[in-house]
């Protein structure tokens, strides 16, 4: 209870002066062909993973610094995805290479890392979208935490606003490992309500779907359905600060994922 009583205040008690800064930085935040530079985080809590049951986290650093090419019509856009894990036996993440989630004790350390630049040519259509490449790294520091490897892919963003208070967002992608042992879909749906009484502040949808086409059938998706609570601050400057989080349950798992999750973020954004 006194959790929940924590947030809420945080959420809801802060002032209310910035309210059209606020959110402006939310509506930037929420949507990825956005431009801004930024220093996100992607983090999950997994509870009941693995052989043992046990609880593996999950975190990322996701670095965005987008460039507007004006009078070239578009804008591009690189990110970073740097994955810090901890993992209990038999752990099933959609990030890791199958044949290596078959080990014996808990292992922490950095998993293997992606990179994404995304073209968004500009267009005064409400629907806007974007596509690239992405390019992953061996930057893993234990063979218990190695994913693609060297590895590539390809991913595309949608975006528009449903109406004046929801905003939409996807990210579709599927990535390769160069020594053909990683095989992974991603489709990161993320829906946003944004509350017009509380600045910045929004309740929403935000898990990535994932397959896995090397596993077999019935242990090949991850489908995760919850909701988060999010705010955003204007802190003045230019720069905000965003902190979101909710629940999320694993509807459709293969074995070793976790049952559920709680998934986080704590975003700046820069001027």
């Amino acid at each position: 209870m006194y959790k929940k009583a924590i947030l809420s205040s945080l959420l809801i008690s802060l002032p209310l002066a910035a309210q059209d800064s606020a959110d402006e930085m939310a509506r930037k935040l929420q949507n990825p062909l956005a431009n801004m530079r930024a220093l996100m985080t992607d983090n999950s809590i997994g509870f009941n993973t693995g052989a043992t049951d046990d609880t593996s986290f999950s975190f990322q650093l996701q670095p965005v610094y987008a460039i507007d090419f004006k009078e070239q019509g578009f804008t591009f856009i690189p990110r970073g995805v740097i994955p810090i894990l901890g993992v209990e036996p038999g752990t099933n993440l959609p990030i890791l290479e199958e044949e290596r989630r078959d080990r014996s004790k808990s292992t922490w350390g950095l998993g293997d890392s992606i990179f994404q630049a995304f073209v968004a040519p500009h267009s005064e259509s409400s629907i806007k979208w974007g596509l690239g490449p992405q390019l992953s790294l061996p930057t893993s520091t234990d063979r218990a935490l190695q994913g693609p490897g060297w590895g590539a892919g390809l991913a595309g963003v949608i975006t528009t606003n449903l109406t004046e208070n929801i905003s939409f967002a996807g990210i579709v992608g599927n990535h390769w490992g160069f020594d053909g042992n990683f095989n992974v879909m991603s489709l990161q749906p993320m829906v946003f309500y944004n509350v017009a009484a509380v600045p910045g502040m929004s309740i929403g949808y935000n898990a990535t779907i994932a397959a896995d086409w090397n596993a077999d059938s019935d242990n090949r998706w991850t489908v995760p359905l919850g909701f988060h609570l999010g705010r955003t601050f204007d802190l003045g400057d230019g720069m905000g600060l965003d902190i979101s989080g909710g629940p999320y349950y694993n509807v459709v798992r293969p074995d070793g994922a976790a049952d559920w999750q709680f998934r986080f973020g704590v975003t700046l954004l820069f001027p």
